[in-house]
């Protein structure tokens, strides 16, 4: 059974537990980089299409909306952003959600729309210790260790209130933030940019770098 039927199977089978509205906002350039739009918005439609009209796709192209461009801070395309009610950003992917990172993006949307969040009760209760911050995970689609780190950072970000920022990037995707960082292998995760978790990390790990001390 071919890899890309079992994931889009996935997709059907946990998009259909949508049981609230939600929205992604994505930034694309469909006019000087149509094959790369055409991917990302096959991939993306696949998730809209099995979600029974509760998730929708908002599309802005490049240079249509400096405003928003600007206030997202948006350096590359297709960029696509989890932004709660009063206009935050919670989770950038720069990255497409198919193979192996399906299932992170999955539970991503199902909690962005209310589903419970495993880490919630530890984000919550750590939430005054915790700067605000963003956390980056560099990944490689065939990176095996990759969802489960996008995961929990993912998740972190949902429960934090607006404190935590994640972005995802695939550095095959781009390059030029993979050398930006030197990052050699994956997953690779920086906190404000400063500290540094080379490999696979446990959510403890991640949360302890966060608050600056053993918790």
């Amino acid at each position: 059974m071919p890899a890309s039927y079992v994931f889009t199977k996935m997709i059907r089978d946990e998009m259909k537990k949508l049981s609230k509205s939600v929205s992604l906002l994505v930034f694309i350039d469909k006019i000087n980089d149509h094959q790369n739009y055409d991917y990302t918005r096959s991939i993306l439609k696949v998730y809209e299409e099995n979600s029974n009209g509760m998730l929708t796709i908002n599309e802005i192209q490049i240079g249509h909306n400096k405003e928003l461009e600007h206030k997202y801070d948006i350096q590359q395309v297709p960029t696509i952003l989890f932004i709660d009610n009063n206009g935050n950003e919670i989770i950038r992917y720069l990255a497409a959600p198919q193979g192996s990172e399906v299932q992170p993006f999955i539970q991503a949307i199902l909690i962005f729309a209310g589903s419970p969040n495993y880490y919630e009760k530890a984000i919550k209760k750590n939430l005054e210790r915790i700067k605000p911050s963003t956390i980056k995970v560099l990944i490689t689609n065939s990176c095996a260790f990759c969802p489960q780190v996008v995961d929990i950072v993912s998740k972190f970000a949902l429960a934090s209130s607006g404190k935590i920022k994640a972005e995802i990037i695939d550095i095959k995707e781009n390059p030029d933030i993979g050398q930006q960082y030197n990052a050699c292998s994956v997953p690779y995760t920086l906190i404000n940019e400063n500290k540094l978790i080379d490999g696979m990390c446990a959510p403890e790990e991640i949360l302890e770098a966060l608050i600056g001390e053993t918790i």
